[in-house]
């Protein structure tokens, strides 16, 4: 576990400066001292996100804070005013790729408020602390939880995609199930109507020693199969949820990309503009030097 070895906080919400390193301390103070900002301002430096109006302090147009660990991890945001935010997220002194998406990797904002994390739902909380999980699995794994290897999923994917596969509706285990279980309906029915129909001295003891175990062997795989889907679609609700950020990062870069086709198109109408004008002062000149030509050519004649 990573512990932090140096903070550095800098006109950022109500705090002028703050310099910790990395020891345990206790904040304490009347309210309004800034207690909650050094609380705020590392949320802000985990995760460019805060709750509050203003992040730069009042009268400010930078703030900065700086984070590092004795892991490697060094994290610098400043959030600007008047111009664009600054981040830089480093690890062992180098720039990390995709530096959110590495942030959200390691971090979540509950790690920093646990009582918004204790007033969730039991499944919720599973389902947190499931997308924080790394899990290492192999065929043997596959083999352990359904007691085969199903031999209609592709097992060169992610191991989320694998269990949707497994439990979907193309899957052998669903259409299994839907065979069993509309045989068994078609049986029930079967046996209520033969129920119905039953005569007075009808002799129940010699159908009790009739064998049934191929009926009840169908409803137990019926069972299992069941059980065996909703274990997957438990693991697809994580899915889900890993969605859900990869889209939110590319609309985040879509968005940047917009602002740099914007930017790039005003500068080539610009260029379009000027050289426009350029044309327009070419064709002014070149019709003066026809006329002065013309000019000539007529003094000429007469003087011949």
């Amino acid at each position: 576990m990573s512990k932090i070895t140096k903070i550095k906080i800098k006109n950022l919400f109500g705090i002028s400066e703050y310099n910790g390193d990395g020891k345990s301390v206790e904040l304490s103070g009347q309210n309004g001292v800034g207690k909650s900002s050094v609380i705020d301002a590392i949320r802000y430096a985990l995760t460019n996100k805060s709750d509050r109006r203003y992040i730069v302090r009042n009268g400010e147009t930078e703030g900065e804070i700086l984070i590092e660990t004795d892991s490697g991890l060094r994290i610098n945001r400043k959030a600007r005013t008047n111009q664009a935010d600054y981040k830089s997220v480093k690890q062992n002194g180098h720039e990390v790729g995709s530096p959110e998406t590495f942030l959200k990797d390691i971090f979540t904002p509950l790690q920093l408020s646990p009582v918004e994390f204790m007033d969730k739902t039991e499944k919720e909380q599973n389902a947190i602390i499931l997308d924080m999980i790394q899990y290492d699995w192999s065929l043997q794994t596959i083999r352990d939880w359904f007691g085969e290897i199903p031999d209609w999923v592709s097992y060169d994917q992610n191991i989320l995609q694998i269990l949707n596969d497994i439990q979907s509706e193309k899957g052998d285990y669903y259409r299994n199930r839907q065979d069993v279980n509309r045989d068994i309906r078609n049986k029930k029915s079967f046996i209520e109507d033969i129920a119905s129909e039953i005569p007075e001295g009808y002799d129940a003891k010699k159908w009790e020693n009739e064998n049934l175990g191929e009926l009840y062997q169908k409803i137990e795989r019926a069972r299992k199969e069941n059980e065996n889907i909703e274990k997957a679609k438990r693991f697809v609700e994580q899915r889900d949820n890993k969605v859900r950020s990869f889209e939110a990062d590319k609309e985040i870069k879509l968005s940047a990309l917009d602002r740099e086709f914007a930017a790039e198109k005003e500068r080539l109408v610009k260029e379009k503009e000027r050289l426009e004008a350029q044309l327009r002062e070419n064709e002014i000149r070149m019709s003066g030097l026809a006329e002065k030509k013309r000019g000539q050519d007529s003094s000429d004649q007469k003087r011949v």
